[in-house]
């Protein structure tokens, strides 16, 4: 038994290690779920009206740990937005979203979400400082299992944009 040997920080370390790689297959097997109801159609919307910017912080609350790495900042035109959506599948995109955005995104950088009306909708915008996306790569990003050559992390498997889009085109 080594145990006796681990130091208190070492041990803490292991615990978060443990932590980060469940909340990593929990996010996998629900991109999995989600991918297998949206293409079978067995996913039934649920659309209430909900606090945009609760929306957000709880999508946050479930990113990547790296997500403390960047800046991330949050401006929506109205505090007190209300829209009608399907909260489990929109927080799912912003997860999505924003966990590619800290893979593709250099330690230190900006992640910006950012939520403003435009005509008789509102837009969600999620943007990065990723620098190294070639015209070439930019039509796959989501595709499918594509992941690009640059990522800062080894874990994924190419399904949180594919997902993303595929909620998007299909129910909003």
């Amino acid at each position: 038994n080594n145990s006796e040997n681990l130091t208190e920080t070492m041990k803490l370390g292991l615990y978060r290690d443990i932590y980060d790689d469940s909340q990593w297959l929990l996010n996998l097997i629900e991109n999995l779920l989600s991918v297998t109801r949206v293409e079978e159609g067995k996913s039934k919307l649920k659309i209430e009206p909900q606090m945009v910017e609760e929306v957000i912080e709880e999508a946050l609350k479930h990113v990547s740990r790296d997500k403390k790495n960047h800046n991330i900042t949050v401006d929506i035109d109205d505090d007190y937005l209300m829209a009608d959506m399907d909260v489990r599948l929109i927080i799912q995109v912003i997860i999505n979203l924003v966990d590619n955005a800290i893979k593709y995104s250099p330690k230190g950088s900006t992640i910006n979400i950012s939520v403003y009306k435009s005509y008789l909708n509102y837009n969600l915008d999620i943007e990065n400082e990723c620098k190294d996306l070639s015209e070439e790569t930019l039509p796959k990003i989501f595709e499918r299992f594509y992941r690009g050559k640059n990522s800062v992390s080894k874990d994924g498997l190419g399904l949180g944009l594919f997902i993303a889009r595929e909620i998007i085109e299909k129910f909003c």
